[in-house]
């Protein structure tokens, strides 16, 4: 005969685990999760967002909203050269790892692209 605890106790893992399921794609932070959206703004002098992962074979189209040029650059792996004002250039990554980049003409702008 089974206790009534053992059922209590395992609807309460079944609802744990739910809840750990459902929460584990969510977002912290300046950090985008995995989504759909592939674009990284380039607004002012800032990438936002700051880091963005997304899945092995991805576009990223990093659009500039500000209204000087800007380039997404990460030494020999890519390099969008001149991103003019209210223009897109998109890079595919092919391979996992973590990408940190910057703008060759405002080198102080960073973001990172994680690639799982």
């Amino acid at each position: 005969m089974q206790r009534p605890g053992f059922w209590v106790l395992t609807v309460a893992a079944a609802i744990l685990l739910l809840a750990l399921v459902a929460g584990k794609g969510a977002a912290a932070g300046p950090t985008a999760g995995t989504s759909a959206a592939k674009t990284v703004s380039i607004v002012n002098f800032a990438f936002k967002p700051r880091t963005l992962t997304v899945n092995r074979g991805a576009r990223v189209a990093f659009t500039n909203t500000a209204n000087t040029a800007h380039t997404a650059t990460k030494g020999d792996s890519f390099d969008t050269k001149r991103i003019a004002p209210g223009q897109t250039k998109s890079v595919q990554f092919n391979r996992r790892g973590t990408f940190a980049y910057h703008c060759k003409i405002h080198p102080f702008m960073k973001g990172k692209v994680v690639v799982e």
